[in-house]
């Protein structure tokens, strides 16, 4: 006779529950009520298909929730199953999935107390923080067995048997590839200051005008190749602030006039410094931007 939730009693807390696949969402339900059956809620049963509001897997000590999908869980999720509990705080709150969770999710699920599982897909289990690791012990000794590894995240994307729609995902507004004219801008406006600076009266060129005149140009013909070659709307203004303080500390190191000013060179370093601070938090924030869309690129990704 097939192990299910509507026979616990085939089932002891003595020995983990029988190995099976996990097909189907009422699979996942049936394994989860095994566990929780393992774990001392002997009578944990699982009803598939039953109005439960959110809740798969009920005792009279615990609930749990089972999600067989591919995403991974975050907060909401596991604020959904913390308010179906209502009014029965006592009772252990249980979290099943076949994917992953997000860190707000385990951040949340620790500050209320919720036991976050991972199941393979041969029904073994794996805590994932804290309170699944004290609640998953079970009171007696465990037949040894052999560790299962759970496979991949990206062999862990489960298909329904019924296929369901996916969310569409929106692709974002559309990329226009143009110049890029507050760089354009920046540029001629720092080139005419090139120009001018080597002329003026305070200024003493270092070697030269001319040599002052074209190290002071890099950075505005950057700016202005960039300008006519971007093809992206991504803020320019970390990065053009910091070109500017570069193009304003090098416009000090070619005036000899200012050599003899230990200030001059107090301000270089400040100057530099703070331009490369701007320069490395805008990787970061790019960095970051790459990789929310990825993850988003890899849920919407037909599994």
């Amino acid at each position: 006779m097939p192990v299910t939730s509507e026979n616990p009693r085939l089932v002891t807390s003595a020995a983990p529950p029988a190995r099976r696949q996990i097909q189907s969402w009422q699979d996942a339900e049936h394994n989860a009520a095994a566990w929780m059956r393992h774990w001392g809620f002997s009578d944990a049963q699982a009803k598939p298909g039953g109005a439960d509001g959110g809740i798969d897997v009920r005792s009279r000590r615990a609930l749990g929730q089972v999600k067989y999908q591919a995403a991974a869980v975050g907060r909401p999720e596991l604020q959904n199953l913390f308010g179906a509990r209502g009014r029965d705080m006592h009772k252990q709150l249980f979290f099943f999935t076949g994917s992953r969770y997000a860190a707000t999710g385990i951040e949340y699920a620790d500050t209320n107390d919720i036991a976050l599982f991972v199941y393979a897909l041969d029904g073994a289990m794996t805590p994932v923080n804290k309170v699944a690791r004290r609640v998953g012990k079970p009171s007696a000794p465990l037949t040894p067995q052999a560790p299962t590894r759970l496979p991949p995240l990206t062999s862990v994307a489960i298909a329904p048997a019924t296929p369901a729609p996916r969310p569409s995902v929106s692709p974002g507004p559309q990329v226009s590839k143009g110049p890029r004219w507050g760089r354009i801008v920046l540029g001629l406006v720092l080139a005419v200051i090139a120009v001018a600076i080597p002329h003026g009266s305070t200024v003493i060129p270092w070697p030269n005008a001319t040599v002052m005149t074209i190290g002071l140009l890099v950075i505005p013909v950057i700016l202005i190749v960039w300008g006519l070659a971007a093809t992206n709307q991504r803020s320019f203004v970390a990065t053009g602030a910091s070109l500017v303080l570069i193009d304003l500390a090098l416009a000090w190191m070619l005036n000899r006039h200012l050599w003899e000013n230990t200030v001059t060179w107090i301000l270089i370093t400040v100057v530099l410094g703070v331009a490369t601070l701007l320069i490395r938090w805008n990787a970061r924030n790019r960095a970051r931007a790459r990789a929310a869309a990825a993850v988003v690129a890899n849920q919407a990704t037909p599994a």
